[in-house]
Formats: C-alpha cells, structure tokens, sequence
C-alpha cells in the first residue's frame, strides 16, 4: 500500500492527499503554484487547501498580499489521530449506553441416524412443554419402530400437551390431531424455543433450530392452520373425530339429518357408546333425522331406549340426501359416507350453521317417529 492510499484510509481524499503530499515535497507554495502542479484549478485547488487546513494538515503565511501555503510535519498525522481518539473516548460510554445490544443468531445443530432422532426428540421430553407436531406420523413410526411407542408412552405419561397437523390416519394416545389434505415425508416438532424438522430418508436427518423468534414464527403458522375455519378429515378416523368435535363442547343441542344405519356401522357401537358419554357429560340433548330404511329403524329404536335426551325421527332418503349434516352450536359437519371414499367436512362457520338449522327443523317437522 503506497502513502497516497494510506493517507486516504486516513480520511484524506485522493486530490487532498495529492495536495499534501505536494506541499511536503515543494515547500512553500501559493494555490497557483499548487493548481498547476497537481493539473488541478485554482478554485478547487482552493477548496481542497481550505480542508487540509481546517484538519490542520497546512497552514499559510502571507506575503505581499499573497497566501503562501506550507505543510505540517508528518508527525502532526499522528497527534490528530490521538486528538480523534480523545474525541472518541469521551463519547463512547454514551454511544455503549444507546446501542441497541445485537441479537445472537439462532443456534443450529444436524442429527443423522436413527440414534441422532432419538437424541433429538428427547429433548421435547426433557422440555416437558407443549409440543406441536406437523407432519407425518406414520413416516415417524415405520423408520423409528419401537422408539415411536417408548416415545408416546412417555410423553403421555409426562402429561405434555400435543397437538399434530397431519395426513396420516392415526389416532395417538393423549393428543389432539386435525387431518390435512397435503402429504409429506417430513416431521416438524416445535416445543419450547427450539424447533426439529426430521426428514425420514434412508438415514434420517433432523435439524434443531434455536431460535425464538422463529420458533413463534413457526408456532403462529401451526396455529393458523389448526384454527382454520374449514377443515376436511378422510376415512373412518376422520369420521370418529368430526363426531368427538361436535361433543367435546357444551351446546344448548346437537341437531341433524342423514342418518343411517350403513354410517352406524362405520364408527361402530363401541365407539358410539364413547361419544354418547360424552355427549351426556356435556349435557348435550340431540336431535336426529335418519333414513327411513328397515335397519336403520331397527338400530335407533334401540339406541333410543338406551340414551336419554337421544330423540330420532325418520324421513325417507329422497328428502334427506345423500350425505349426514350434524350441527352443535359451534360447528356445522357434513358426512360423506355414501361413496367409496370416506370424507368429513367441518366448519366454523356460524351463517352456515344458523342456515342449516332453519333447514333442520323444515325437515323435523315433516319427519315422524315411524
């Protein structure tokens, strides 16, 4: 690095340090002289002295009614950074106390293996903090074998709250699942302030993430879509889900049309014996329009008789439909049962579910008890 380039680290521009350097090597010298020295003009050239003076790099002396300009010992470089440096030190615990302290980045760490999963995951039961698992769990319980149920076990026993966003229809013991639509072959678990994403490859890898502000992040996106209005559930499972949706909360009454013995058979009598419990537990009367059919009159006479606050009217098919709508004070869900594919739509919406009411005692009325 040559003096011209130090001089301007220094704070010197390029013509100034040209200027300086001039001066030491000339000696005294008018502006004229130093313009036509440098191929500057003068009136720049006048410019550039005036700051070297007020950094106190020159000064002048005048002769005969002329400035003649004559450069400070290279030294004074030196004494001018000490005076700066002075400056500095005066203000700097002012300038400490006004700076806003630097955020740590996240702290990331990658586990590979099957052993590496198991020493990630747990941390969620070290952290014993509510957990929100996005992704697969089937994908979680073929690649991690018997470490899944040692998992659950213990998570369950350890009483952390758990939520899943997931494809897979899979009932875990001690935690709430909503069905999602899309499939993947990943795993996301966000706890406390820390976050693993699991990628169930041959090798599994699962990155930990550290992070608060990702983290809420990540927590807020997961209960967006937990709290989405519309949700869809698939199969069987999804169908006993819909059902416990619309008991696990108080309801002044739980009202419906569509029933039949074909969707009595799908969730079966045990777990229709759940469900009523839990419908009486919450003080929940129903009212329900089935079909009209042989079996499904054989069925709910009986069904009658064994739960109170349980009254089935019947209505011929035709008027009915081909689907099961069931409505709660808060939730509107629609059964696809008819077809191949099991299908369960839930919604929030509360125009929906006053519309469908009114729809519900049109249809009450023109029902009977045989």
């Amino acid at each position: 690095m040559n003096k011209e380039q130090i001089l301007q680290n220094f704070g010197l521009t390029e013509s100034e340090a040209q200027l300086y350097i001039t001066l030491l090597t000339k000696g005294e010298s008018t502006a004229s002289q130093l313009a036509k020295q440098t191929s500057t003009n003068r009136t720049f050239t006048y410019d550039r002295l005036k700051k070297l003076e007020e950094i106190g790099l020159i000064s002048y002396t005048i002769k005969d009614n002329k400035k003649y300009f004559n450069p400070a010992p290279p030294n004074q470089l030196l004494s001018i950074l000490k005076e700066k440096e002075e400056q500095i030190k005066k203000i700097l615990p002012e300038l400490e106390k006004i700076q806003t302290p630097k955020k740590p980045g996240p702290k990331i760490e990658i586990f590979s293996s099957k052993k590496g999963i198991r020493t990630a995951l747990n941390m969620v039961l070290k952290e014993k903090k509510e957990v929100l698992i996005h992704g697969s769990i089937k994908k979680f319980q073929e690649v991690m074998g018997s470490y899944y149920n040692i998992w659950n076990e213990r998570r369950a026993k350890e009483k952390i709250q758990t939520k899943i966003l997931t494809n897979d229809d899979v009932e875990v013991t001690n935690a709430k699942v909503s069905l999602l639509t899309e499939e993947t072959a990943t795993t996301t678990f966000t706890f406390s302030n820390k976050l693993i994403t699991i990628s169930w490859s041959d090798i599994p890898v699962a990155i930990l993430i550290e992070d608060k502000e990702i983290v809420n992040n990540n927590k807020q996106f997961f209960n967006n879509i937990w709290n989405r209005e519309i949700k869809i559930y698939t199969g069987a499972t999804g169908i006993k889900k819909a059902w416990l949706e619309l008991v696990e909360k108080p309801s002044k009454e739980l009202v419906g049309f569509g029933f039949s013995w074909r969707l009595a058979e799908i969730y079966g009598r045990e777990f229709s014996n759940k469900w009523h419990k839990e419908r009486i537990k919450n003080k929940i009367p129903a009212r329900l329009i089935s079909y009209n059919d042989k079996n499904s009159k054989k069925y709910f006479d009986v069904r009658m008789m064994e739960w109170k606050s349980f009254n089935i009217n019947f209505l011929d098919e035709n008027l009915l439909g081909p689907a099961c709508t069931t409505l709660s004070d808060h939730l509107i869900v629609t059964f696809l049962y008819t077809e191949k594919k099991l299908k369960v739509i839930v919604s929030k919406n509360k125009e929906m579910i006053n519309i469908y009411k009114k729809h519900f005692e049109i249809l009450w009325k023109k029902s009977s008890k045989s």
